[in-house]
């Protein structure tokens, strides 16, 4: 039938109708692996196949990993072992149920790619029955080839059976067939070719003579019939619209012999070349398939966190997968996951490849099944997914999954998104985890493998997320940790006291055979595993080798791209028996297959990296070398493509942390760096990878247009400057102006969310540079921490930020030295700029009662807050440990490994500083303990005090008590009453004394160990509030409240102490209202070698620093609170502060007047204003109006009044006369400020003038009055003054109309509407008559008239609510975090001021904000006025000082 073979393939395998099968749809995260089956003839096609595994599925792979796509090869070059080849039954079944597992559906077509070449095949002497196939159905096509008697190759049978249609077709063919076209060339060698067998047709009817071809072809007098059936086959394939098929180029190679004999059959392989074309082609085939017979899951149906973890949980299902045996340690996992132990936390421990992960897996495997009882079970492996080696992530993902959980057991209330502060994240892990084990009786489990692959940020290592105490015992935890890799397996033990470890020791014979066996069989390959004769026990070989799993999936994996089925044997005997050498020697094979060099620089790269390369960035640093480093006229140095190495390296690569690859074992981390990495290869590679980052970064350095990154753009922030500081010469850091010098790399990597490790990188670089580069360092890390919150939210202001620092600052003279154009400086320039040196370092974003810092090197500080406590980390603000406690003093040990707190409840909790956990609570007193210090014999003392300090002191009658304690259990060792009600208390160490701050002007001192009263001195005043002792000397200061400091010598023997000094800070008179009523020395401290002492007042919220002249030498201003407490950081060169409003301030301690300004002021500026002509502007205070030049800044004349806190001065339009009111009047001064008259406005003693303001034409004055205690009483009064000096009452809203305090007032431009603000409803009141027109259900303190319409705003705290006349909302200015506080109109734009320091541009006509200064100077806004044009800002700030900002001119 030879002649109607074709007919019969069509008649016989295309049967009926067929459908077209719909898009298979993936699951989300699932992978789906499609195994393709490679038909052909084996010896001729080696190349061929090699191009498909090596080359083309890898790269198809890589294309297909975001769908979760992947393609497992079905090579069965050996995948068939001797015994099965021997029966063309065993052949058949073994080949085409291969064929059948290659079927994504059923009734679908497989994925079977053939590659058709001259040669045929072995031809079946025999066709199996349907019936002897696992499904039979399928092989009925089978028994009618038998009836025939016809005789094909398994090849073709293969084939046959891929391609018979079952009733559903794929939308895209699945089968794909290449004929091979060998070029003329090609064919020319070949036809005299010694080994021309090879790729020639194999059988022959007639007698070869020649003796090297003789034993090579088959004789049969049916060659013509099975060549003939070759070509109708192929003719069948060519026209069948459900098979691809496809012609391709190639030419010859080579051919060798693998078993040469003779007189007899010899055994060789073929390679051909030039099948570029080919790859191409087949990998274009493939994708394309994949594309149209898939569909893509549907990610946007689920959330982040849930994609993740299902990522997570198909790597370990895979894991699990593979696992074998073990079934012991298998048992006291499950017994310790289901609660049936007493520990809490299981460590799997062991030497790297002893099968931590596989065990891990499979436990977790069986864990997840516990969900079906509503039990709560996690899993995440380190570097199995994309992002997965983050701890952050880890933490986020899952408070993500345990909120998830915890609302579908009906906690509505939980929040199911993690918190946005990484600081918070932290501080709320456990305390999340512990209110879900204590709200259900489900276990919550937490499986987590290869915890030391974390990277190292937020501690990862320290493994303080691991456990708490307070954990209830429902809370289970397994993790995986090598020995001793970043110490985690210790740190792990000692996180947890209810721990258990179990080490992972080596498998049983039997389970690694069947391991090897598994590995393996998932590509279609076997050993032997008995004594075949040709190829020996090769199962045996291999696991003589090495008992190690790591070493024999190693192998495995070299063993699954090796293509000779007759050298297998041969090749395992070649391989070393240790993993090092064992890797040492996949690296020789790869650098004999991809070349010497490109595999070195491949190797280097991964080794060198900071934490991973992603594929992109591999090929792009090899291109960046081929362009760099490839001599002249030489067309390249290697073919930089890292895709043709990738298959070869994948199983040895982890991809974590977002897919950057890295070497997952330190074995072959180790044996590269052997390999290769001496210093020259290290420094070399690294200004390699340091360059061409920087090439990535730099095009970013502009505000103008620029060209979008790279996908890896982010990554290559995170790297550069790690290799600059690899790659340093001769000592030269210089380089740092191009990253931690430059404002723009300041800029991108905050923006980019990377303060974090930015801050990080910082610290490591002082570590490292010479002393000046420190300095400089230094400062640019104090300005990040600064205001890496502005420039996230305002990126394209850095520059202005930075060039608003103080001139003498390294930031300011680096970005000055980037001669960037003036343009480039944007919006505002700082006029009046400080040009000495800014003290202030880092603030802390909590206030509190107290505070203490450890040394610069231990980089801790740890605020007692009367809300909560916590512990910072010192040189970047981040929040390490947040405690909800109620404290009021705090103490940390000198070496910061305990902090110590006290309580509001009279008792002492001790911290553990770097894991947060509670060490010790003890220590009982009937108040709030307000101090803790040192004490004798390396005890501690504490004692209580008024924790309300000035708000009641002459009320505070309580005795107060002290107490000294060992620091090692809190144990109290002596405790006694001070007799009477104290402050705040110290320890002098040079007498050996604790001295108390007392009410009644009092200064007592104590033996802390007997509690004998030594000393007992009056000052004469009326309450002592603070003291502090000498460091060194045996002296005292205190501070009282008539705001002396004084200093006393302490006699060997009391009760007196001996006067030194007395010093008076500044008077600061009368104050205004919701200042403190009682001021005082709040706290006071010598510094380290007491020749200053540094002093705080409740009025100014400034430390006054007092040289040993008793002269106040300068003021630190920064604060917008009153000053609680002041402490020195040890070292002499800092102090530390903190507030009770929510900001504690780290301190460089100045030398001379830091703040040297030209508007620095001794008062504190209540309202200003500019005069008509915009040259000059007028300031208000409590006592002066002054007159200042805008050009030189100077102040040019003053005059004194009787005003108070809220003298509001304005500018009439006439230009003559400008107008201040006093508490109960008006004044009217000219603008050479001599005044002319005054208008009594109120006759009650009960209120004050509040807000003043002038019409746009002068002829009305609108005045509120505020009455606090009568509010009814309020009223607002409007005047006629045209004429200034005679202006005249038109009328008055009374009480009856409003009824509430008045607070602000403003009248619109055309002079028909005012606008009254308050504690009522505002109101829209008609400027004739008074009468109230509308009313807008908000109470304000701030309120007014948009220029030039009748639109106005109500201030409601951080926003400005617009509206138009009819009371209709019109948008809402944002931004500020503070009450607004004054707004100012510039043609379309307001810009506004608050109590957060902030000044913001807001674009009226999309109300939203544009242009924001900062400084961190800058305390709370008070006023704010603006020329029309908008060419000068200038804005009162609660430190005394006037920021005038002029805009820059291009």
């Amino acid at each position: 039938m030879s002649g109607d073979f074709t007919k019969w393939l069509e008649e016989t395998l295309i049967q009926g109708k067929t459908k077209e099968a719909k898009p298979i749809q993936q699951e989300v995260g699932s992978w789906t692996e499609i195994r393709l089956f490679l038909s052909s003839t084996f010896v001729d096609t080696q190349a061929e196949r090699d191009a498909i595994i090596k080359n083309v599925i890898p790269n198809v792979n890589r294309k297909m990993a975001s769908r979760f796509i992947r393609i497992i090869p079905v090579d069965l070059r050996w995948g068939v072992l001797a015994e099965e080849s021997k029966s063309c039954f065993d052949i058949q079944k073994t080949c085409l149920n291969q064929v059948d597992n290659c079927r994504v559906k059923p009734k679908l077509t497989p994925w079977l790619l053939a590659l058709r070449t001259d040669r045929y095949g072995w031809v079946q002497n025999e066709n199996m029955a349907s019936e002897g196939f696992e499904k039979p159905e399928l092989y009925k096509w089978l028994d009618k080839l038998q009836e025939t008697n016809k005789r094909v190759s398994i090849t073709s049978l293969e084939v046959c059976h891929a391609t018979q249609m079952l009733g559903t077709t794929a939308r895209y063919p699945t089968v794909f067939c290449y004929e091979r076209r060998f070029t003329h060339e090609a064919r020319t060698i070949l036809k005299n070719h010694k080994m021309r067998w090879v790729f020639d047709f194999e059988y022959t009817s007639e007698e070869l003579q020649d003796p090297d071809l003789k034993y090579q072809y088959c004789k049969t007098e049916k060659a013509a019939e099975y060549e003939e059936d070759r070509e109708n086959l192929n003719s069948y394939l060519r026209g069948k619209n459900h098979i691809l098929y496809k012609e391709f180029p190639a030419s010859f190679k080579n051919a060798r012999y693998t078993c040469k004999r003779q007189n007899a059959k010899s055994f060789g392989v073929g390679y051909t070349d030039g099948l570029d074309e080919f790859k191409a082609m087949v990998e274009r085939d493939l994708t394309r398939a994949i594309e149209i017979n898939f569909l893509s899951a549907d990610t946007d149906s689920v959330n982040k966190y849930e994609l993740e973890t299902i990522q997570h949980e198909v790597a370990i299902k895979l894991k699990a997968s593979t696992f074998v045996g073990r079934k012991d340690m298998k048992e006291k996992i499950r017994k310790h996951l289901s609660g049936d132990n007493d520990t809490n936390v299981m460590i799997l421990h062991g030497e790297p490849g002893c099968g931590k992960s596989g065990l891990l897996a499979a436990a977790a495997r069986d864990a997840m099944k516990s969900r079906e009882d509503g039990h709560f079970v996690f899993v995440h492996a380190v570097d199995s997914c994309p992002g997965s080696s983050s701890l952050e992530g880890f933490l986020r993902r899952l408070r993500a999954n345990l909120a998830l959980w915890r609302r579908g057991n009906n906690e509505i209330r939980v929040d199911p998104d993690p918190p946005e502060a990484v600081s918070e994240l932290k501080q709320t892990h456990h305390d999340f985890i512990s209110e879900a084990a204590s709200s259900h009786d489900k276990r919550i489990t937490i499986i987590v493998d290869a915890v030391n692959q974390f990277r190292d940020n937020l501690r990862a290592w320290e493994m303080w997320w691991l456990w708490r105490d307070f954990y209830p015992s429902n809370v289970r935890i397994l993790i995986s940790t090598l020995n001793t890799e970043n110490n985690t397996f210790t740190n792990a033990k000692d996180a947890c006291a209810r721990h258990t470890c179990l080490e992972v020791a080596d498998m049983s014979r039997a389970d690694l055979l069947e391991m090897v066996s598994g590995t393996l069989e998932r590509y279609n390959k076997k050993l032997t595993n008995f004594d075949d004769p040709l190829l020996g026990n090769q199962m045996e070989l291999l696991l003589s080798k090495s008992s190690s799993p790591l070493y024999l999936i190693a192998s495995c994996e070299a063993l699954r791209r090796f293509g000779i089925f007759e050298r297998v044997s041969q090749y395992i005997k070649s391989l070393p028996g240790e993993i090092s050498s064992l890797f040492g020697f996949l690296i020789d094979e790869w650098s004999e297959e991809y070349g010497k060099m490109f595999v070195e620089d491949v190797c280097g790269l991964l080794a060198l990296s900071k934490d991973g390369l992603l594929e992109n960035e591999i090929n792009r640093l090899l291109a960046y070398k081929e362009e760099h480093e490839k001599p002249p006229g030489q067309e390249f140095l290697y073919e930089s493509s890292f895709s043709r190495i990738y298959d070869s390296m994948a199983s040895f690569l982890a991809a974590g942390g977002g897919g950057y690859l890295r070497f997952f074992h330190d074995q072959l981390k180790f044996t590269v760096r052997s390999k290769f990495l001496d210093d020259e290869f290290k420094l070399k590679t690294n200004k390699w990878m340091r360059d061409f980052f920087l090439s990535v970064i730099s095009p970013q350095y502009t505000d103008g247009e620029k060209e979008a990154p790279p996908d890896f753009y982010e990554h290559a922030l995170l790297q550069v400057v790690y290799h600059q500081l690899e790659a340093v010469e001769d000592n030269d850091y210089s380089f740092l102006k191009d990253t931690l010098r430059n404002i723009h790399f300041i800029r991108e990597r905050i923006t980019a969310r990377q303060h974090n490790s930015l801050n990080e990188e910082y610290i490591k670089a002082i570590e490292v540079v010479p002393d000046d580069e420190a300095l400089y360092l230094k400062d640019w890390a104090k300005f990040v921490q600064l205001y890496s919150q502005n420039i996230r939210e305002f990126p394209n202001l850095a520059y202005n930020m930075a060039m608003n620092q103080a001139p003498s600052s390294q930031v300011a003279k680096d970005t000055k030295a980037l001669n960037l154009p003036e343009k480039a400086a944007s919006w505002y320039v700082w006029a009046n700029i400080p040009h000495a040196d800014d003290p202030m370092s880092v603030k802390y974003g909590s206030g509190g009662a107290d505070i203490c810092a450890s040394s610069p090197k231990n980089d801790l500080v740890a605020i007692a807050g009367m809300k909560h406590a916590m512990i910072c980390d010192q040189s970047s603000g981040e929040v390490l440990h947040r405690f909800g406690i109620e404290a009021f003093s705090v103490y940390l040990t000198p070496d910061a490994e305990k902090v110590f707190f006290g309580l509001g409840n009279g008792t002492i909790v001790c911290y553990d500083t770097e894991s947060g956990s509670v060490l010790m609570e003890g220590v009982s007193l009937s108040e709030a303990i307000c101090w803790i210090g040192e004490s004798a014999d390396g005890n501690l003392s504490a004692g209580t005090a008024s924790s309300e300090k000035a708000i009641s002191w002459n009320k505070y009658n309580e005795d107060c008590e002290l107490v000294t304690f060992s620091v090692d259990d809190l144990s109290v060792k002596k405790s006694w009453s001070v007799g009477g009600p104290s402050f705040l208390h110290c320890y002098s160490k040079p007498t050996n004394t604790i001295f108390t701050a007392m009410k009644g002007g009092k200064v007592t001192g104590w033996d802390p160990i007997t509690g004998e009263n030594l000393y007992d001195h009056s000052t004469g005043g009326g309450c002592t509030y603070s003291v502090a002792a000498h460091p060194s000397a045996r002296r005292l200061i205190a501070g009282s409240n008539e705001l002396i400091v004084s200093e006393w010598e302490i006699p060997e023997t009391g009760p007196d102490l001996i006067p030194l000094r007395e010093v008076s800070l500044p008077e600061l008179g009368d104050w205004p209202s919701g200042r403190w009523t009682f001021g005082g020395i709040w706290s006071c401290i010598y510094s380290e070698n007491g020749d200053k002492i540094f002093a705080t007042e409740p009025h100014s919220e400034a430390i006054h620093i007092i040289n040993q002249n008793s002269v106040n030498e300068a003021q630190l201003k920064g604060h917008a609170d009153c000053i609680n407490k002041i402490s020195l950081v040890p070292g002499g060169k800092q102090i530390i502060s903190v507030d009770r409003d929510a900001v504690s301030i780290l301190w460089n301690i100045p030398s001379g007047d830091f703040a040297s300004t030209k508007q620095s002021v001794d008062e504190e500026v209540v309202s200003l204003v500019f005069n008509t002509t915009e040259d000059k502007y007028y300031t208000t205070s409590k006592s002066h109006v002054r007159l200042w030049d805008v050009e030189t800044m100077e102040l040019e004349d003053s005059v004194e009044f009787n005003g108070f806190y809220h003298s509001m001065i304005v500018v009439h339009p006439n230009a003559t006369h400008i107008v201040v009111n006093t508490e109960m009047a008006i004044l009217v001064f000219s603008t050479s400020l001599e005044h002319l008259t005054k208008f009594q406005i109120l006759e009650s003693s009960g209120g004050n003038i509040n807000d003043m303001k002038i019409s746009p034409d002068g002829s009305k004055l609108m005045i509120t009055e505020f009455q606090n205690h009568d509010s009814e009483l309020s009223k607002c009064y409007v005047w006629n003054c045209a004429d200034p000096v005679n202006a005249t009452h038109c009328f008055t809203i009374d009480s009856s109309n409003y009824r509430r305090q008045m607070y602000c007032c403003n009248i619109s431009s055309d002079g028909v509407y005012g606008i009254i603000g308050g504690h009522a409803p505002v109101q829209i009141i008609d400027m004739e008559t008074g009468e109230i027109l509308r009313s807008i259900n908000n109470g304000c303190y701030l309120s007014g008239f948009i220029p030039n319409s009748s639109n106005f705003f109500v201030e409601q705290r951080e926003l400005l609510l617009c509206y138009d006349i009819e009371g209709n909302e019109l948008g809402v200015l944002r931004g500020h975090s503070d009450t607004v506080q004054d707004v100012a109109f510039v043609g379309n734009f307001a810009f506004t001021i608050a109590d957060d320091g902030e000044i913001r541009q807001h674009d009226m006509s999309t109300y939203e904000c544009v242009y924001g200064f900062f400084n961190h100077r800058c305390q709370q806004f008070k006023a704010l006025a603006s020329t029309k044009s908008g060419s000068c800002l200038i804005a009162a700030n609660s430190n005394n000082m006037i920021y005038v900002l002029k805009k820059c001119v291009t």
